[in-house]
């Protein structure tokens, strides 16, 4: 018999191999139960029916699976490969069209992680895989690079590679400071993109007669089903365990937790914002444009983009609604890279999430474009890329960016619910208020669109604020403020001198500016008397009425910070006593004076304003370095030494225990105990960067003159040597677990104001992309 197709020929193979199979089954199964009672063998011949009928229905599943394949070829053209001549001798390797072909390097290929990872310039590494690796080692790998271009660039800097942790991409970074054209930024998305499609392609089993175009099609048609890859990252989970489920608190780091662990070809840039109370999740998120489709090598580069775009924003859809109950509406907004203008927007509910991911799985979204839906907005230019169109939502709309999570919560005398009574120690909101200057700069914002060109409008309107304010320190703003203008030591159209003098002005502003410019100008002995004369003249009469000493009613404190502020809530007895704040102004002035009578040697009356500044400041370790400062000059070293012990034990950020510990290692050189003075600079450098350049620097410089015996510690031997040396380690599980509690209780509660700068406290304690992003939607839209 002679077939006319080697198809056909390999069907009918396939169809006798399952028949013979399926007839030896068949005697095996009567053979065995000929010899049996009459129930074996029934059944044995119901069995072995069955087992004819199974190879059957198998038969046919695949039959009708591989015919599926082969239509997708038929459908699309371009997907399939030519086949050769009938009876033609096999092909060579060829040079392609995008350069030669590689030559096999005898003794094996290299690993290609370890190889990117150790290269000194990732590109020039990947030049020489593609001229010098095995084909067979590396796939698509050396097409793909070659049909994107990217071998001919010029790279302006070095390449480092890097495969992140959390969702097994490559991300390609540029080893210069210069800021990155989007020309750069697109070869280097481009590049990371081949080198993730191609472990895809890779790691995949694919059908047989799947060509390499059909499978690059195929990995960009899963993009928008892709699920979060697993990692282990404590500290995002730590706080997600934590968190209120229905809280907006636990929605903002689930989805955040998810999309950094998505896999997909191109990095994900987004931004995004949270209004649980309305049920919406916002997301801005960076799409590639066309050129960064080249590497596919078929079809229209805008239509593969056109198409990633609505994949990559329908997958974002997924990880909104997944990271809450309470989400039932998502708005995906896609913009360029380096653009703000919207190329796609959509606006989905749940169903038509599922309506637009049924058109995107499909190869019509490349071939016959986007499809029409009320979900979706989008346009096209000439080329086929999309064009600005409006978005459904914006992350700065009032309805996803709530103005009233970004009040100055000094002016807010509202209840606190439960969470912040515990996680924050606050009664009232005010009570997590650190600005003395709020209600001013709150009363500036609203006067001065109204203030007008002429010096009597102002004026007018400043004397009208005044006779309306309840707050004393506002009515003197505007008083000073009206002065001034009519004086003509300030003009109307000036405003930010006019704000300045409003918010910050009187006569200890003006002091405590003029005290900080003669200290950073290296001041002469003289320059210093002057400086502190002005100083006593505007703080003596403060002291003489006693105008910022506590009484049965009301505390008098300063914070730096509003972990600072939150340390102080949980840890202070006030008796119930309403805390009022000092200005910024009166502790500055302190400040001043101190350091300038230091200078000067007038150790006791610089101690004197030290103390008043940790009077008024007792969260606040800048008061207590203030101290130490003065000790230190007065040769009290184990006074200082202890003062640095216990606020390392008050730090409420990681950044200021860093700084007590590097100036307790100078303390304890000075005590003799080089041993511990090695271990506190060891301390302060693991806790912050800020402090471990210049704590190594002295580090190395202990050890190059230390006595016999004297080494630097290995990292577990840090903190027992600090324990034996009765010093406080630090505990920043403890500080970590109260931060944590205090944002998450402050995001619930709406306070953005005060959650945001908290949050920047935890990333101190452990960066995680994640939290940057949450940390991010925390902003101010």
């Amino acid at each position: 018999m002679r077939f006319n197709d080697t198809r056909d020929g390999k069907v009918l193979t396939r169809a006798l191999a399952v028949a013979l199979v399926a007839i030896l089954v068949v005697i095996t199964c009567l053979l065995l139960a000929d010899e049996g009672p009459n129930a074996t063998k029934i059944a044995g011949r119901l069995g072995a029916a069955a087992a004819a009928v199974l190879a059957l229905l198998v038969y046919q599943g695949m039959e009708r699976r591989r015919r599926r394949t082969e239509k997708d070829f038929a459908d699309k053209p371009w997907m399939r490969a030519a086949e050769p001549a009938r009876g033609a001798p096999p092909a060579e390797p060829a040079a392609t069209p995008e350069g030669p072909q590689a030559q096999a390097r005898p003794g094996g290929g290299a690993d290609l992680d370890g190889m990117l990872a150790h290269a000194d310039d990732a590109l020039l590494a990947l030049h020489d895989l593609v001229l010098h690796g095995d084909p067979a080692s590396y796939g698509m790998l050396p097409s793909l690079l070659r049909r994107a271009g990217l071998l001919e660039w010029e790279s302006p800097a070095p390449v480092s590679a890097t495969k992140l942790r959390r969702n097994g991409r490559w991300w390609l970074t540029l080893r210069t400071d210069e800021a990155l054209s989007e020309d750069a930024y697109d070869r280097l998305t481009t590049l990371e993109a081949i080198l993730n499609v191609n472990d895809d392609l890779m790691r995949r089993s694919w059908p047989q007669k799947a060509t390499p175009v059909w499978r690059l099609a195929q990995t960009l048609a899963d993009v928008a089903d892709l699920t979060p890859a697993s990692c282990d990252r404590p500290l995002v989970t730590d706080l997600i365990d934590r968190a209120e489920k229905d809280g907006e608190w636990f929605c903002r780091l689930r989805f955040a937790d998810s999309v950094e662990n998505l896999p997909a070809p191109f990095r994900i840039e987004f931004d995004f914002q949270v209004n649980l109370a309305r049920g919406i999740l916002g997301v801005d998120v960076v799409v590639p444009r066309p050129g960064c489709l080249a590497f596919i090598g078929a079809r229209s580069q805008a239509a593969w983009a056109r198409a990633y775009a609505l994949r990559v924003a329908l997958l974002l859809a997924r990880r909104g609604f997944a990271s809450s109950e309470r989400v039932g509406r998502v708005v995906v907004n896609c913009r360029e890279h380096g653009s703000d203008d919207v190329v796609m927007s959509l606006d989905l509910t749940k169903d038509a999430l599922e309506r637009l991911r049924a058109a995107a799985r499909s190869p019509k979204v490349v071939d016959e474009g986007l499809p029409e839906d009320p979900a979706l907005r989008f346009a096209t230019d000439a080329a086929g890329w999309l064009k600005t169109v409006e978005p459904f939502l914006s992350l700065g709309d009032e309805e996803l960016s709530c103005a009233a999570r970004h009040r100055l919560p000094e002016l807010d005398d509202t209840p606190c619910d439960e969470a912040l009574v515990l996680a924050c120690g606050a009664r009232r909101i005010r009570d997590l208020g650190i600005m003395e200057k709020a209600g001013r700069a709150d009363a500036w914002n609203g006067l001065v669109d109204e203030l007008g060109d002429t010096t009597q409008g102002a004026v007018a309107h400043l004397m009208a604020l005044r006779d309306a304010t309840a707050d004393l320190t506002v009515a003197e703003a505007c008083e000073r403020a009206s002065k001034a203008l009519v004086d003509g030591t300030v003009d109307v159209t000036d405003q930010r001198a006019l704000a300045e003098l409003f918010v910050d002005g009187g006569a200890l502003g003006s002091a405590a500016r003029a005290a900080r410019a003669t200290l950073e100008a290296n001041p002469t002995p003289d320059q210093l008397d002057v400086l502190v004369g002005s100083l006593e003249a505007v703080l003596s009469p403060i002291a003489e009425t006693g105008l910022y000493l506590d009484d049965e009613d009301s505390v008098y404190r300063y914070f730096n910070s509003v972990p600072e502020r939150v340390a102080y809530n949980l840890s202070a007895n006030d008796g119930g006593r309403r805390v009022r704040l000092v200005p910024d102004e009166y502790y500055a002035a302190h400040s001043y004076a101190s350091r300038a009578l230091t200078m000067l040697g007038r150790l006791p009356a610089a101690i004197a304003h030290a103390d008043e500044l940790m009077r008024v400041a007792p969260a606040t370790p800048d008061a207590a370095l203030a101290k130490v400062r003065c000790l230190e000059e007065a040769s009290r070293i184990f006074e200082a030494a202890d003062l640095l012990k216990r606020t390392i034990g008050t730090c409420p950020t990681a950044r200021e225990m860093a700084i007590c510990f590097y100036r307790l290692a100078y303390m304890e050189w000075k005590l003799g105990r080089s041993d511990l003075a090695v271990a506190c600079y060891q301390r302060a450098i693991a806790l912050h960067e800020d402090v471990a350049a210049q704590a190594r620097s002295e580090l190395s410089d202990l050890l190059e003159v230390g006595g016999e015996g004297l080494r630097a510690l290995d990292e577990d031997e840090v903190l027992p040597t600090l324990e034996l040396g009765e010093i406080p380690t630090g505990d920043l599980g403890a500080l970590r677990r109260r931060t944590g509690e205090a944002v998450g209780s402050c995001v619930d509660a709406g306070l953005f104001s005060v959650a945001r700068p908290l949050m920047g406290a935890y990333l101190e304690l452990g960066r995680d992309d994640a939290l940057l992003d949450v940390y991010r939607s925390l902003a101010r839209q």
